[in-house]
């Protein structure tokens, strides 16, 4: 049984990308790969405030991530599958960097995920 992992996913792509859409072509990316197997669920991080001037935007995603590897090698497939599919789909000026949530931060991001816990009535 694969244990589930999460992780912050961090891109820079070009500035006209809707971050929709890069959503869902990251998820696609994550699920596909055959050498590395894994199952991702990604939730877009609101931006605080836009830059200007910038050619490339900054997005954040919470990805939850689940594997039958290591949470090392799982971050790490997960950031290499993340790297290519998005130069494939976006040229070559797109990043990705993939890190595991730390302990103060997975119930934060848990409610960004699932939303906020409600008392069942």
């Amino acid at each position: 049984m694969p244990t589930p992992c999460m992780a912050l996913l961090r891109v820079k792509v070009p500035r006209e990308v809707d971050p929709h859409v890069l959503e869902a072509a990251l998820t696609r990316v994550l699920c596909s790969d055959r050498k590395r197997p894994m199952t991702a669920e990604l939730e877009l991080l609101p931006a605080w405030h836009e830059p200007r001037g910038r050619t490339r935007r900054r997005i954040t995603f919470v990805a939850v991530l689940a594997g039958a590897q290591p949470v090392e090698e799982l971050v790490r497939a997960a950031q290499r599958s993340a790297r290519r599919g998005l130069r494939r789909r976006f040229g070559k000026s797109c990043s990705a960097r993939v890190r595991p949530a730390r302990d103060r931060e997975v119930a934060a991001l848990w409610c960004s995920v699932r939303g906020t816990p409600h008392r069942a009535v």
